[in-house]
């Protein structure tokens, strides 16, 4: 193996980390062993060897890789083996994934050295699978065709095995947006002289804000059964997106109307992920979601004030279907409902 695929593999173990899916940014580095045979025609017979990638997801499921592999051919008629550096890039897409098995397709171009000279360029095709083996390491095996423009589209063809490991971008911070006004300051004090008012106060406010995230086990007065059943529906989203839909647009605008009609209510809005991406990657997205279902209702006239924000991401899945399509029902927004009491209006 050359110098450059050696070094490949040690940067691989030292920068990666736990990856439970390869998210947009995540990079893969990868190490492998090769085999090859050519056409006769190439004056060239098998060859072996060894090499390393690079490469980087564009979208959860298709990455732009770098690869470099170097081998040692061997020449028929007594002819002298030489080395042989196979310089390729191109697109990979997994169109099929399984539990831990992901099915590989790609395509690309590169050019091939024949003892350090320039001997050839083309196109490429690649079919593979990957298994993972944890939560930040996986076995690749691969077949590559090669076509030689410069060589009358002969053709040479390779299998490589190897490990491919991955390092995810920088995690991101979760958010949780509350409109309204800010907290009362806390008094410090020692833990003995606490007064019963205060006692008093504290359990208050826990009790109000408990009641605010349980609203929907006690329906708010003066709201029919069937605006309480508007007011339950949910929206819903498109993979990896936080745009509203048209059809959650016309949701919100059912509930826009109960809103309009009731005003001591206090709107909370919860977003959802599915379980694909990492927690922190979901837990943003979530908040993204919330954040486009509130804009929405302000822009229709409600007063931002009665509006709280929540972001959960994939902690409350109702299904556990696989794949995209399978994970739709989780990519949802919530709306939960309560009337403020006057108490808690005058403090």
């Amino acid at each position: 193996m050359s110098i450059r695929g050696f070094t490949i593999g040690v940067t691989a173990l030292v920068l990666a980390v736990p990856a439970a899916a390869q998210q947009r940014g995540t990079m893969e580095f990868g190490a492998f062993g090769s085999i090859a045979s050519f056409d006769n025609d190439l004056s060239l017979k098998a060859a072996y060897g060894g090499g390393g990638r690079i490469g980087m997801f564009l979208v959860p499921r298709l990455s732009v890789e770098f690869e470099d592999a170097e081998m040692r051919a061997t020449r028929p008629n007594g002819l002298a083996n030489v080395n042989v550096g196979l310089l390729s890039g191109r697109l990979v897409g997994v169109p099929i994934q399984a539990g831990k098995l992901s099915v590989l397709l790609g395509a690309g171009a590169g050019i091939s050295t024949e003892t350090n000279f320039l001997h050839s360029y083309g196109v490429d095709a690649l079919a593979g699978v990957k298994i993972a083996l944890s939560d930040n390491a996986a076995l690749r095996v691969d077949g590559v065709l090669d076509w030689l423009a410069n060589e009358d589209w002969k053709r040479y063809q390779s299998l490589r095995v190897g490990i491919s490991l991955y390092r995810h971008p920088a995690q991101e911070t979760r958010t949780v947006t509350v409109t309204g006004p800010p907290p009362p300051p806390q008094m410090i004090q020692r833990e003995d002289s606490v007064s019963a008012a205060e006692t008093r106060r504290l359990r208050a406010d826990s009790d109000a804000l408990r009641a605010l995230r349980d609203s929907l086990r006690n329906a708010p007065r003066g709201i029919s059964a069937g605006d309480a059943a508007d007011m339950e529906a949910r929206i819903h989203f498109d993979f990896d997106k936080s745009d509203l839909t048209a059809a959650a647009r016309a949701t919100l605008d059912d509930k826009v109307e109960i809103f309009r009609a009731n005003p001591s209510l206090i709107i909370v809005i919860t977003g959802h992920t599915d379980v694909i991406g990492t927690e922190p990657y979901n837990m943003a997205l979530s908040a993204r979601r919330a954040e486009a279902a509130k804009a929405y209702i302000v822009s229709r006239g409600i007063d931002a004030s009665r509006i709280v924000t929540e972001s959960v991401g994939e902690s409350q899945p109702i299904t556990q279907a696989p794949g995209i399509a399978g994970q739709a029902p989780n990519r949802r927004a919530i709306f939960r409902v309560v009337i403020v009491p006057i108490a808690q209006e005058e403090r």
